[in-house]
């Protein structure tokens, strides 16, 4: 089996089939800071680069071709099967940077030599690293092969699911493949990757508690719960990321509706201005009084919601624990102020990075640039040593551990210096480019562009690709334009509300959609209900294919079929409301659906999901063939830059 990147963001081959993605995509004056010179941007920018190059050149003198650098000793190590993880996921931040001859050399080197163990070995450029995307997804399809559509953890690319394999996921796991096989279903147009990835989802979604919040770990076959704790960030993280992205790029409303009840959900149930703690799923009773370092991607998040204003407050809390330590440690302990015993390390993550970015993005606020000042002289002063960038194995004494992993390349350089590139006068493809980007959960650059968007049915809030009129459809937006003015680009279905507007006022759903009455609730128009998690998945799916006659899992090129989603048959017209909770108190007639099978009719009478918990009383204070490539690795290591 391959093993599990040590972060724990997604599943475990994602970011080898974003970064040949994103990389395959980008092949063919912004306002300054307030008290920060343009100079002085530049500077920062500049030892970002530095800083990118130290490592790079460290990897690819040491390590290449093996996975990832180990810094302190100057060796290589295979983390993920010996795929030159690392420059693969550098790839587009080379392109970022402008570097054409080594990005040129690495996805020259990369289509001839990395291989799922087809012989794959194409002599001139002509779409590798596409063919070896689609080739890598493929061999992932197998994990999908289970009744409740959610994948496996891990699967070997040669012999596929082993039969000993944990049948236990993470919920991030199963939620974070969207944007990337949705990408290559556009590309290649086979439509099986996008269908199972929305099955995945699905799968989740139906399976979430009656206050709208799910759990941190299933069983893909039985559809259960085995961690019932609920947050925002180690295991569940970037399932909300890919909700609201996934709308963003395709333009499908399911996944807006889906990340608009999960988000209201989560800033009732998990948040605590400002921060956010682990609640059990079903109660909403807090669990974990915690904060820990994945979290720090939701501000970010906010960002693209339009919600800026607690991001701030948000951002400013978990910026206080870096300072505290000079880094984030995994897990900090908001009922003590301390760090959590066994979560004392930080291992180079980029999410405070990624969302002071899209802050300073945001509002062009100047302390902004100042806190990747900090983070910049933490990571120089503490995490630097002779081949690399080290983990810091404990905040408190600054020791440094032996690994660097890709993402550290592939993110937490990538945000630094965009931010300060931001603030110098952007000069980049992000920025200046012919496409808008959404960035993955990975930190590779996703293009906007119309091969891959659904022009025609949604024009997304860059408003690129519009046709026709870009208001066409939309509510009238009511909220604060503060932000607006440093151009903040702004979702036209997600508005920006003032701490003085409920949180249910935070959307407005669109009015215009193909095909819809608009008289129905966006449950109704996109037919999902709750679905309870007693016996909705075993009972059901074994009836199912029992009366058709259906094996449980299909091929490995099929779309999931044992997927089950409640469809709801309107009996009554009710006004569209953008957090609206599906309410049970009338008749309905529910169908239940699998993939591939006739229509069942079944009676829903569970009422209202809307339930009260017990407030809480008690405030938390703020506070990862040497010798044939030697040439290549020289070339790659050249520090001559072609912009």
């Amino acid at each position: 089996m391959q093993p599990m990147r040590r972060r724990q963001r997604g599943f475990p081959l994602l970011c080898l089939s974003v970064a040949l993605l994103a990389a395959a995509a980008l092949l063919p004056g912004a306002a300054v800071a307030e008290g920060v010179t343009p100079s002085e941007a530049r500077r920062l920018r500049d030892e970002v680069k530095d800083m990118f190059y130290h490592a790079f050149d460290g990897y690819m003198k040491y390590a290449f071709p093996l996975d990832e650098l180990r810094p302190l000793s100057c060796q290589g190590e295979d983390s993920l099967g010996g795929y030159a993880l690392t420059l693969i996921d550098s790839l587009d931040t080379l392109a970022l940077l402008g570097d054409k001859e080594k990005f040129g050399a690495a996805v020259e080197w990369v289509g001839k030599n990395v291989r799922f163990d087809i012989g794959m070995r194409i002599q001139s450029y002509d779409d590798q690293l596409l063919h070896l995307a689609a080739d890598l997804a493929q061999r992932l399809l197998p994990a999908f092969d289970t009744p409740t559509g959610i994948p496996f953890g891990s699967i070997n690319l040669k012999y596929g699911v082993d039969e000993n394999e944990s049948k236990i996921t993470s919920t991030a796991a199963g939620g974070t493949l969207t944007l990337e096989f949705g990408i290559l279903s556009r590309l290649t147009n086979n439509t099986v990757f996008e269908q199972v990835t929305k099955n995945s989802v699905r799968g989740i979604w139906s399976r979430r508690s009656k206050l709208n919040l799910v759990g941190a770990h299933i069983n893909v076959f039985t559809g259960e719960w085995t961690q019932k704790d609920a947050g925002i960030g180690t295991s569940i993280d970037s399932f909300y990321e890919y909700l609201l992205k996934a709308y963003l790029l395709f333009g499908d409303e399911e996944y807006l509706y889906i990340f608009q009840e999960a988000y209201k959900a989560a800033m009732h149930y998990l948040h605590h201005d400002p921060w956010y703690v682990e609640v059990n799923m079903n109660s909403g009773a807090t669990v974990w009084p915690l904060f820990n370092s994945l979290q720090a991607f939701w501000p970010g998040l906010q960002v693209l919601a339009g919600d800026v204003d607690p991001a701030i407050r948000t951002h400013d809390a978990f910026f206080s624990v870096w300072k505290k330590y000079g880094f984030t440690p995994e897990g900090f302990n908001l009922a003590t102020s301390t760090v959590q015993n066994g979560q004392r390390s930080y291992p180079l993550r980029p999410e405070l990075i990624e969302s002071t970015y899209w802050l300073f993005k945001a509002t062009r606020d100047y302390r902004y640039i100042d806190v990747g000042r900090d983070i910049l002289a933490s990571l120089q002063y503490g995490a630097r040593c002779p081949c690399g960038y080290c983990h810091i194995s404990d905040v408190e004494t600054h020791k440094q551990d032996d690994h660097m992993e890709s993402f550290f390349l592939a993110e937490t350089v990538k945000y630094l210096w965009l931010l300060f590139d931001l603030a110098a006068g952007p000069d980049n493809i992000v920025e200046n480019g012919p496409y808008k980007y959404i960035f993955s959960t990975e930190g590779h650059l996703l293009p906007v562009t119309p091969e891959i968007a659904l022009v025609d049915e949604h024009c997304s809030y860059f408003g690129a690709f519009c046709n026709g009129s870009a208001a066409r459809g939309y509510g009238t937006s009511a909220s604060s334009t503060k932000y607006q003015k440093a151009n903040y680009t702004q979702l036209d279905d997600i508005q920006t509300p003032s701490s003085h507007h409920p949180a249910s006022n935070i959307f407005a759903t669109r009015g215009y959609i193909k095909g819809v009455c608009p008289g129905l609730t966006h449950a109704q128009k996109l037919g999902i209900s709750y679905s309870d998690e007693e016996g909705n998945v075993i009972e059901q799916t074994s009836e199912s294919h029992e009366h058709h006659g259906e094996s449980a899992v299909e091929s490995s090129v099929q779309v999931q079929s044992s997927n089950i989603i409640l469809i709801s048959h309107p009996v009554a017209s009710q006004q569209d409301q953008a957090f609206g909770r599906w309410s049970g108190t009338g008749d309905h007639a529910d169908i239940v659906v699998t993939a591939d099978s006739d229509s069942v009719s079944h009676d829903n009478t569970d009422g209202s999901l809307g339930v009260n918990t017990e407030e809480l009383t008690k405030d938390t204070e703020r506070s990862s063939k040497q010798s044939a490539d030697e040439d290549v690795a020289q070339n790659l290591m050249s520090n001559e830059d072609i912009s």
